[in-house]
């Protein structure tokens, strides 16, 4: 990357970190009383993906973290215990970074006009990314909150049930809107590196 390119990258880490966490903050707001041990519907997933998409799996995996640690920082974490908080926090938001690996076929769809391409591989991009960051508060539901399991409830099923709630629609929402906001974007911003 040239300096400016490294700068350029940089500030938009900065900058969509904190966009995400406020779409987070709003969405926790309007959703969050639904999930009393923490989750909510929220789209604050989205800065992240398209992060992935425009720099790649650096770019994606960079802006999760950081995103994680404005949570942990300034929002309202729920916090069991410091191994629960990395996994919720840092983990499960840097791995939504991972759809990145899609990041030159959705560009190269984008710039070629050829729609299917894009859209094919947003949509995998974001199932894998929301299924992993899924898989870290499904795991953790399990170690560390089955004690809000309603008796005679299998934990597995509870924490499933809790997390794959406000994930799916989560994931769902980020799709939709990637297609809307992705082919809206200027051409030189999608393949500016």
């Amino acid at each position: 990357m040239r300096n400016n390119s490294k700068v350029l990258f940089l500030v938009e880490i900065a900058i969509f970190s904190a966009l995400a966490y406020l779409l987070d903050e709003l969405s926790g707001f309007l959703t969050g009383r639904f999930w009393p041990q923490g989750g909510s519907v929220s789209i604050g997933m989205l800065p992240i993906f398209i992060m992935a998409y425009r720099w790649g799996i650096k770019g994606g995996l960079l802006t999760g973290f950081l995103f994680g640690g404005l949570q942990l920082i300034l929002g309202q974490p729920w916090i069991a215990t410091p191994v629960q908080a990395f996994l919720e926090y840092f983990v499960a938001f840097t791995v939504v970074g991972l759809a990145g690996v899609f990041a030159k076929q959705i560009q190269q769809g984008l710039l070629n006009g050829n729609a299917k391409k894009w859209v094919s591989y947003i949509i995998l991009g974001t199932l894998i990314g929301g299924l992993l960051r899924f898989i870290c508060h499904f795991v953790a539901g399990i170690v560390f909150f089955a004690e809000y399991a309603p008796e005679g409830t299998p934990v597995v099923l509870y924490s499933l049930g809790y997390n794959g709630g406000y994930m799916s629609i989560s994931t769902g929402i980020c799709i939709v809107l990637l297609f809307l906001l992705m082919p809206a974007l200027p051409k030189k911003y999608v393949a500016s590196k």
